[in-house]
């Protein structure tokens, strides 16, 4: 669209001049239609450009990192697996010497969470309370039901890093694709703009020098944005499906 509207400046200038020359007053000029329509043309061909270079930068980034991303999650779950293992195995040891009472001085009363994020929240949490030499603990309900406490918090404050290494680098990753992404949006709704405000203003300046043909080839759409008219009733007609063969009436079959 914006081509043909550069190609067709000329055009437009000289549809314009027929109709306001005959009006100039001495010493004035008619102004620079066809640089006018070039610049609006330029404007769309570059504001396309930017959405262009925005969505293939977000699908570089999806595709590029697939692997490494791939990896990353894998290790990600599997240090959250093995600090699980370590909360799971050490709240069933706690409840069974300690019974409910035990499990919420040290802070494990609740269900074990699947959730790598919040495994870290509970594993500081556990492990400071194991830590914490004020919180007492009743005596056993067997004698040979110890917790080591101190083991216990070392066993468990020792799977944590490698969990919060493998959250950081899926956070990083992350945060890369959603970058790219809110650009493109950017550019999308800047593309989409543009393109709506020239093309409308293309076909006005086309329909007023006399080029009916050409306005109707740059309309915009009222329904699809980023598309001319044309092109939608394009796409309508492609999607559409075909015709059911209709049934012969009697009088055909005669």
């Amino acid at each position: 669209m914006a081509a043909s509207a550069a190609t067709h400046a000329d055009e437009i200038a000289k549809g314009f001049s027929a109709e306001l020359a005959p009006h100039l007053k001495s010493g004035e000029a008619m102004p620079d239609v066809a640089l006018l329509v070039r610049l609006m043309a330029r404007r769309i061909a570059a504001d396309t450009a930017a959405l262009v270079a925005a969505d293939d930068a977000h699908e570089h980034e999806l595709a590029d990192d697939a692997a490494p991303r791939e990896a990353r999650d894998e290790a990600r779950d599997e240090a959250a697996a093995r600090l699980r293992s370590a909360l799971v195995d050490g709240r069933a040891a706690i409840d069974a010497a300690f019974g409910p009472a035990g499990l919420r001085k040290l802070r494990l009363d609740g269900a074990v969470p699947e959730d790598p994020s919040v495994l870290v929240t509970i594993g500081d949490r556990v492990v400071k309370a194991l830590r914490d030499a004020d919180i007492k603990l009743s005596k056993p309900r067997r004698a040979s039901m110890k917790i080591d406490r101190a083991a216990l918090a070392g066993e468990i404050d020792a799977e944590l890093p490698a969990l919060r290494k493998a959250l950081a680098k899926v956070a990083t990753e992350e945060r890369e694709k959603e970058a790219t992404l809110r650009a493109k949006q950017l550019a999308l709704r800047k593309s989409d703009r543009s393109f709506g405000q020239g093309a409308a203003w293309l076909a006005t300046h086309c329909t007023f020098a006399g080029l009916e043909d050409l306005a109707a080839k740059v309309r915009p759409s009222g329904r699809q944005p980023g598309r001319t008219a044309v092109e939608e009733e394009g796409e309508a007609e492609e999607t559409a499906p075909p015709e059911a063969p209709t049934e012969p009436t009697a009088s055909e079959d005669l």
